[in-house]
C-alpha cells in the first residue's frame, strides 16, 4: 500500500515523484530497465532543459492550448527549473533563443540530478502496467509482476512518438480503462516529404530560413533529405500542415535580405559571369545549380533583363513546394493530442472525473515547439501534480 503510485519515469514522472515524496510513500513504476530514455536523447543528447523566457513569453510561444498552461507554468516555470538544477550543482549555460543546456552538454547530468532527488522513492523497473482500477478512494495498479494499491496515481507515460523509449501510447490505454476523455493523437515536430524529387539536394542545409504555411511563419534551420525537408523551421510548422487540408508551403531562403538588397548586390556583380556564380554568394554550388535549372536561367547575367532576375529573387524569398506527406507520429519528436484538458484541473493536473488520478507531461493534450518547451512542460506539470498530492495528503 502506497500513498502515491507514479507510472512512467520520464522528466514529468520523476518530478512528480520528487515533489510527492516529501511527506508520502511513493512508488515509481517504469516498464523500461532505466529511467529517462527519451530525456537522454533530447537536444542531440545535450538536453535543451528549458529557456530563460518570462512565464508570459514562454506561454506566448506555445500555440496549442496555451491558456491551460498559465497555472502550472506559474507554479513551476523556466526560472524555477533553472534554479532547481543549479541548486543541485548543475552548471547551466544560455545559448541562442534563451535556450538552456548543461555546460557539460550531457543529458545524463540532468537525469542523474533527478534520480539523486528520488532517494525517498521506491523505484521498480521492468514493471509494465496492464490494468488500473479506481476503487473509490483506493486505486489498484496491476503489472505483469504484481498488484499495487495507492490513494493517488500519477500517469506520466508520455505520448506515442519514439516508441523505442517507452512512449507507446499507454496514456490512451489507461484513459480507456478509466473512462477518461481523450483527443485524437497527431504528429508534432516532424519532417515533411515533398512531391518534388529532392534526392539530388539531400544534405543541403540552411542555417536560418522562414517557412510559411497559411498564416503561420516559423524560423529556424532547414535541411533537404532524400524525400523532403527537415530542421527546426520545418518541425515547427509540420503539425499545422498535418491538421489542415492545404499542403502548399513556401520558404524564404534569405530572410535577412530583401529583393532590393539582392538587386543591389547584383548591380555590383560582374554581369559577364553566370547567374549560378552570383547565387553561390548565398548558396552552395549544388543548390545554386538547382535554382538555375528550376527557373531555366542558364548562362550569363547579361543575357537576362531585370524582370527575369526580379522573378528569381522573389522566388528566393518565397520558394514554393507541395507536401506529399507529414512524417508519422512514430517518427515525430512530440505527440499532439492525448488526455482531454477539459476534464483535467489546470492547477493540480488531477482528473475532474477520476479523483485521485493525475495526468502529466506529454500524456496530456499539450505540447510546445522545440527549444526546451516540452521538457519544461513535463517538469512543470509533474511538479504541479506532486505538490498538489503532497499538500492534499499532508
Amino acid at each position: 500500500m502506497y500513498d502515491v503510485i507514479v507510472i512512467g519515469s520520464g522528466p514529468a514522472g520523476m518530478m512528480a515523484s520528487i515533489m510527492a515524496s516529501k511527506n508520502n510513500k511513493v512508488l515509481l513504476l517504469e516498464k523500461n530497465d532505466v529511467s529517462g530514455k527519451k530525456l537522454l536523447i533530447t537536444g542531440g543528447g545535450r538536453c535543451n532543459l528549458t529557456n530563460l523566457k518570462t512565464n508570459r513569453e514562454f506561454i506566448e510561444e506555445v500555440e496549442y492550448n496555451k491558456k491551460y498552461l498559465y497555472s502550472t507554468i506559474n507554479n513551476f516555470g523556466p526560472k524555477d527549473i533553472y534554479d532547481f538544477f543549479t541548486s543541485k550543482g548543475v552548471k547551466l549555460k544560455e545559448e541562442k533563443d534563451n535556450n538552456i543546456f548543461p555546460v557539460s552538454n550531457k543529458s545524463s547530468e540532468i537525469l542523474m540530478v533527478l534520480l539523486d532527488s528520488m532517494k525517498m522513492v521506491d523505484i521498480k523497473y521492468r514493471e509494465n502496467v496492464i490494468d488500473i482500477k479506481a476503487l473509490d478512494e483506493i486505486k489498484e495498479v496491476v503489472t505483469q509482476k504484481s498488484i499495487y494499491m495507492a490513494k493517488n496515481i500519477v500517469i506520466a507515460t508520455g505520448g506515442s512518438s519514439f516508441k523505442e523509449t517507452g512512449s507507446s501510447g499507454d496514456n490512451m490505454k489507461f484513459a480507456r480503462l478509466l473512462g477518461q476523455p481523450t483527443v485524437n493523437l497527431f504528429p508534432a515536430e516532424t519532417y515533411l516529404e515533398l512531391k518534388e524529387d529532392t534526392v539530388n539536394l539531400a544534405g543541403t542545409s540552411f542555417e536560418e530560413v522562414e517557412v510559411s504555411y497559411l498564416k503561420k511563419k516559423k524560423s529556424g534551420n532547414l535541411i533537404f533529405t532524400h524525400k523532403g525537408i527537415s530542421g527546426s523551421s520545418v518541425m515547427k510548422i509540420s503539425e499545422f500542415v498535418y491538421l489542415n487540408k492545404d499542403k502548399s508551403i513556401s520558404i524564404d531562403l534569405l530572410p535577412k535580405l530583401t529583393v532590393n538588397d539582392l538587386i543591389n548586390d547584383l548591380n555590383r556583380f560582374d554581369r559577364e559571369k553566370e547567374i549560378s556564380v552570383f547565387l553561390m554568394n548565398y548558396f552552395s554550388k549544388k543548390f545554386s545549380n538547382y535554382l538555375v535549372s528550376r527557373y531555366d536561367l542558364y548562362g550569363k547575367i547579361k543575357a537576362y533583363n531585370i524582370k527575369n532576375l526580379i522573378y528569381l529573387f522573389e522566388n528566393l524569398k518565397s520558394l514554393k513546394f507541395e507536401v506529399a506527406s507529414v512524417g508519422p507520429i512514430e517518427k515525430a519528436y512530440v505527440t499532439g493530442g492525448g488526455i482531454d484538458l477539459k476534464y483535467i484541473d489546470s492547477k493540480t493536473m488531477e482528473s475532474k472525473i477520476n479523483k485521485g488520478i493525475y495526468f502529466v507531461g506529454e500524456s496530456l493534450d499539450i505540447h510546445g515547439p522545440i527549444g526546451g518547451y516540452n521538457i519544461t512542460l513535463a517538469l512543470s506539470t509533474g511538479y504541479s501534480a506532486g505538490i498538489s498530492i503532497n499538500n492534499k495528503i499532508s
